[in-house]
């Protein structure tokens, strides 16, 4: 018989992870709380819950061994206050934060409970497609041994690479928010400079595909610097100011993106492997990108 495990927070990461674990019988979903009735309502019609799994009021909430608070961050500290009463020593807390770690479970450990945090690597934008896509998800793990020693094989049940973060995690969140957050932006820029230059949307998203599944590989194989292509990559500063005008002659936010990328691939791109022949005219563009 599988643990029970209460989750309290039932947003798309609370759903993903309960619904894994439900359907790989790795713990037994015992109750999964959310103040909104909606987010209360979904959970259980996507794990599959009876009525008395989804509690729909703080009071009915009930001890349990162990405890997954998926509410957002800076719900952390209204959601250890509201569990206080129900925490026995010996019982395991966790979070999933990128960038809290278990210490901001401070008030729960001190009630004699194991805390932890394991944040996935990985993009809840819908349960149903996360759960099919969750194996092989990276997951950085920290906090107490005994709470760890239940959640790391847990997670790695459902198919999570476990790893110790013992470095900043505000840090390791932000290089997760540039890789994963801030693509989305660029990929948009590239839409409306496409746009701009009358290419219809649906020809545009099949220009860019094999672009970024070529980039993709070219990163993974050779490193970014040495993925590099383009005017930039050859150092090529007539073309790239030619590049930056013509969006300032169209759309000023796009221009000021354009500019500003511009700076950081000049500078990655003096870290590539035999550029001595083109550093001077790097260096050149750096200069022009800053007027």
């Amino acid at each position: 018989m599988p643990s029970s495990l209460s989750v309290f927070g039932a947003g798309r990461l609370g759903q993903t992870l309960s619904k894994l674990w439900h359907d790989n019988l790795v713990f037994e979903i015992n109750q999964i709380y959310s103040r909104q009735p909606h987010s209360r309502q979904e959970a259980k019609e996507f794990i599959d819950l009876e009525e008395e799994q989804s509690p729909a009021s703080l009071s009915k909430l009930k001890p349990s061994k162990l405890w997954l608070i998926a509410t957002p961050d800076s719900a952390f500290e209204q959601a250890c206050q509201q569990l206080l009463p129900l925490i026995q020593a010996g019982d395991i807390v966790f979070h999933c934060s990128g960038a809290l770690d278990s210490s901001t479970l401070q008030s729960l450990k001190k009630a004699g409970a194991y805390t932890a945090s394991i944040h996935p690597l990985h993009s809840f934008a819908k349960p149903s497609q996360s759960v099919l896509e969750f194996a092989g998800s990276y997951c950085a793990y920290e906090g107490d041994e005994e709470a760890l020693k239940v959640l790391i094989p847990a997670f790695e049940k459902i198919g999570a690479n476990c790893f110790a973060i013992t470095g900043n995690k505000w840090l390791y969140h932000s290089a997760s928010v540039i890789a994963c957050n801030y693509l989305a932006p660029l990929i948009d820029a590239s839409y409306q400079a496409f746009s701009a230059a009358g290419i219809d949307s649906k020809l545009a998203a099949n220009l860019l595909k094999p672009l970024l599944e070529g980039s993709l590989s070219n990163i993974r194989e050779q490193g970014p610097a040495n993925a590099l292509t383009g005017p930039i990559a050859r150092g090529d500063a007539d073309f790239v100011i030619a590049q930056l005008q013509a969006l300032q002659n169209n759309n000023d936010d796009l221009a000021e993106l354009y500019q500003d990328m511009a700076k950081h691939t000049a500078r990655l791109a003096l870290r590539r492997e035999n550029t001595n022949e083109i550093q001077a005219k790097l260096l050149e563009l750096q200069d022009l990108l800053k007027s």
